[in-house]
């Protein structure tokens, strides 16, 4: 408690002002919630792991999954993945556009020396 009166800059002889008051109260609110908050939190996951141990797994329950629709849904995954990749020629098309002249686009206006 004497460490974090004195971060606050308040020396032991002297009484602490009321922000201070409310600051020091607010922290020590804060840490107690913090606590109440995990406490019941950490209480709850052992409460569901345990009851999880404790259910037994009933046989009839279990998925199981024939051939058949494994391979249904081998063959819709197969054929998504492959509509995904469009097929392209190797043919490379170069052609020679005449463009107008832009005084945006000029080296002469774009690299000078002195910058203004």
């Amino acid at each position: 408690m004497t460490l974090i009166i004195l971060q606050f800059g308040v020396s032991m002889g002297d009484s602490l002002t009321s922000s201070q008051k409310i600051l020091l109260w607010g922290v020590i609110l804060l840490f107690i919630v913090l606590f109440i908050y995990f406490l019941f939190r950490t209480d709850k996951i052992i409460t569901a792991k345990n009851q999880s141990l404790t259910q037994p797994v009933n046989p009839s329950q279990t998925n199981e999954m024939n051939d058949e629709e494994a391979a249904a849904i081998a063959l819709a995954i197969h054929m998504y993945k492959r509509e995904m990749h469009d097929m392209e020629s190797l043919t490379i098309t170069l052609k020679q556009v005449s463009r107008i002249y832009s005084p945006w686009s000029s080296k002469i206006y774009t690299l000078r020396q002195n910058p203004r």
